[in-house]
């Protein structure tokens, strides 16, 4: 009995079918990165949606390289877009509510101290019943700059006092006006 051989064409497809089974395996094993050539490496090389942020270099990429209409303004820092223009008005709120009424009947009281040569002088000045004093001062009258106002302030909600007092010795008559910025206040 005689053996027979396998013929040549399927000598070929067996040898064929093993390199195709082994040749990937061994082409990953022996091509590495440094062995590609700068920017030799092409869109169709590289496998869709498969590139990460760090895959790219920190700040490499230009406004070029990305889709126009793809960035929202989430993706840009603080302050880093021009804000656009201002849109139309929206409708009127409602009446907020009523506030403090505030000052009401406001005047001005005052009192005046003798006219006389003494050295010192001090005033107070009363608003009338049912208002409160807001604010006051004192004025020097007839003096020529020899008397000071030393203290202008309110003694109670409706009593303001100014004093004053020589400072160079005069025998000048003056004599000292209190005032009191009154209102009734809610």
């Amino acid at each position: 009995m005689r053996t027979r051989l396998p013929s040549p064409a399927l000598f070929v497809a067996t040898l064929a079918l093993l390199l195709s089974m082994t040749g990937t395996a061994v082409a990953a094993g022996l091509i590495t990165g440094g062995q590609i050539a700068n920017n030799t490496v092409s869109h169709l090389d590289v496998k869709n949606n498969d590139l990460r942020s760090a895959d790219v270099q920190d700040n490499s990429l230009k406004s070029i390289d990305v889709l126009n209409g793809t960035l929202k303004a989430i993706d840009f820092a603080p302050n880093q877009l021009q804000p656009g223009p201002a849109g139309p008005a929206g409708p009127q709120g409602p009446a907020g509510p009523q506030g403090a009424p505030g000052l009401a009947g406001l005047e001005i009281v005052k009192a005046q101290s003798a006219l006389s040569s003494d050295t010192q002088r001090s005033m107070p000045v009363t608003c009338p019943a049912g208002k409160m004093v807001v604010g006051g001062g004192g004025l020097i009258v007839g003096a020529g700059g020899d008397v000071a106002l030393d203290e202008s302030y309110p003694t109670s909600p409706s009593t303001w006092r100014a004093t004053a007092y020589e400072v160079v010795a005069t025998g000048a008559n003056w004599h000292l006006v209190t005032y009191a910025i009154c209102a009734s206040v809610a």
